[in-house]
């Protein structure tokens, strides 16, 4: 293994051993796509048992379905249209509620800080404080 071409091709099949050892660490530490990829499967097996139970289901029942399935999609269409809308409401309720919040901490506080005695506590007899 002398000759400077075998070495070069060594390194490079190191190299990449390496990088794919990497790539596969970072895969596993990679919780948020992890989560992702068990969701998707999870949602497949769930479409793949529906329809099952579907397909072995009597006519009228998978008439009944198919309609509540119509109805669905423009509910589920606007739905998805109004998510902005709908945190931006929630991130302004939010925001109005720290505020009130805040002012009402401000109001029940003195506007010159006073000092404080320290609390006496009596247990028993004595005093501590």
């Amino acid at each position: 293994m002398s000759d400077p071409d075998e070495i070069k091709a060594e390194i490079d099949r190191t190299r990449a051993e390496l990088a794919d050892t990497v790539d596969a660490l970072s895969a596993k530490l990679d919780v948020k796509a992890q989560a992702k990829q068990r969701a998707a499967q999870a949602s497949a097996k769930a479409g793949q048992r529906l329809q099952a139970i579907t397909a072995s289901a009597p006519q009228p029942v998978q008439q009944a379905l198919a309609r509540a399935g119509e109805v669905a999609r423009p509910v589920a269409a606007k739905a998805a249209e109004d998510k902005r809308r709908t945190a931006a409401v929630a991130g302004g309720a939010l925001l109005l509620l720290l505020i009130v919040r805040r002012l009402r901490r401000r109001g029940s506080r003195p506007a010159v800080a006073t000092a404080v005695a320290p609390a006496v506590v009596t247990v028993g007899s004595r005093s501590a404080t």
